[in-house]
Formats: structure tokens, sequence, C-alpha cells
């Protein structure tokens, strides 16, 4: 090897070891700077409902049979919402954004008050349902887009559902104080399937009450219920609708008013 090869080729080895060193640096770093800050997982029983508070300032209310993953990172603020429902207060923080992963939809906000339904069972089983109380929340249907960039956004008062696979319905209104009506123990039904709103009752507590015809629970009701008397529920039924109340055993079954003993 000639001088010249002698001389190169040692700093051309150290330049490649800093080079290799910084650069291994580099990406422990990144590695580091992308863990979350903060994590919890949250979960409540039926007929249970909790509260919670986060570092950032957010304060969370968990409904009956719930269940959430919580992750802060330096950048963004995320809830994985896999079952149940929540009303938000986001404490807003413009440099760290704050998504809801509910089903197949992303929820994005900054600092507003929000509910996010995704439940398998009771009303709107398997969609995701945003509702907006105070702020601007924006609401994608494909929750694997970046945060803001597709979607539709919110305001106070307003509401949208996504399906299964993450189609978006037509925004609705409605008065922003009945957000979250759960957490007083209502709930409203509108032209709602029997069958569903049993289904919703059962989320809070064993109603003991039955529907084993198909055209029963297809019968459709409306009204304001208290979560916390599935019972007298039971009993306004025959008032509403063409059915009766039969006792068998430790069950109640929903009978129509034409079906033989």
């Amino acid at each position: 090897m000639d001088a010249f090869g002698s001389l190169f080729l040692p700093r051309l080895a150290t330049a490649a070891i800093v080079l290799a060193v910084a650069g291994g640096g580099w990406l422990g770093w990144a590695h580091w700077y992308g863990q979350p800050v903060f994590t919890a997982d949250y979960a409540t029983e039926r007929g249970q409902r909790l509260a919670v508070d986060l570092p950032d300032g957010s304060a969370l209310l968990l409904d009956t049979a719930t269940r959430i993953e919580v992750r802060l990172y330096r950048k963004r603020r995320e809830v994985h919402l896999a079952d149940g429902q929540v009303m938000f207060d986001v404490a807003g923080d413009g440099a760290r954004p704050f998504a809801v992963l509910a089903g197949a939809a992303r929820v994005t906000v900054v600092g507003t008050r929000f509910s996010v339904r995704h439940t398998q069972a009771g009303l709107a089983a398997g969609q995701t349902v945003v509702a907006v109380e105070s702020g601007t929340v924006r609401v994608a249907g494909d929750r694997l887009l970046p945060s803001g960039t597709a979607g539709v956004a919110l305001t106070a008062g307003q509401g949208v559902s996504a399906g299964r696979g993450g189609q978006l319905a037509p925004v609705v209104s409605f008065p922003a104080e009945g957000v979250g009506a759960w957490r007083n123990s209502r709930v409203s039904f509108d032209d709602t399937p029997l069958a569903d709103a049993l289904a919703e009752f059962e989320r809070y507590e064993d109603t003991g009450l039955v529907v084993r015809d198909p055209r029963v629970g297809a019968l459709r009701l409306g009204g304001s219920f208290d979560l916390r008397q599935a019972r007298t529920f039971a009993q306004t039924l025959p008032l509403m609708l063409p059915v009766r109340l039969e006792q068998r055993g430790t069950e109640t079954e929903i009978v129509a008013l034409d079906q033989a003993d």
C-alpha cells in the first residue's frame, strides 16, 4: 500500500466510526423521544363509573363497562377506547393534540368537552358515536390517517357516527346540554327498537327482562328514562306498545298482546 493509502484509509475508518456512533446516538435519542411519558389503562365493571384525572390536566369520566388505554407523548396525547363510552374534558395544549381512537374512527381535539361511545351492545352497537358539548373536534373515519387531515369538524351541539368500516354518517344537531346524559343516569330513545333499548339497560345491570319474539324486539319506542330504573321502564312498556309482561320464574318476558299464554 502506498503512503497515500496508508494515510487516507485510517482517516476514512475513523470518520466511519464517528458517523456510526453519531447515527446510533441520534437513533437512540429518537427512540427515547418517541416513547410515551405516561401510560395507564382504566376499566369499569357493569354498573360502575370512574373519574380519571390525567397528568396533562385533562379529566375523563368512564361510563359502565368501559375500557380505555391512555398514552401521553411529548408531541401528542392518545386514548384508545376499546369498549364503552367516555366523557372527555381535554386541557388545551396546541403543541400536543389530543386524539381518541375508537373503532375505525379518530377524534382529534386541542381542548374541548365531548363524548365518545363505542360499544358492542345497546344503542348504536358497533358504531363510534361522537357528540360535542363545547369547543371543536375533528372526526375522521380512518384512524390511520394523521391527526386533522380528513373527516368532518364538529362544534358544540353537533355529533356524528362512524360505522364499522369508518363510513361517516351525516352530522346531526342537538341541544349541547344533552351530551353525556348518562352522567345523570339518563338515556333517551328515539324510534329505537325495543331489543336495543333493553340491551342498553343490560349494560348497567341484570334487568331480568327478556324478549324472545323478534316481532316484539323490533317494536320501536321513544322517551327519556332513568338507567337505574329498569323495572319502572318495563312497567311503562304496556302503555307505549302492544305488549304485556309475563313473569316466568326469575325472568320477566315481554310478549305481544296477541300471543297466547
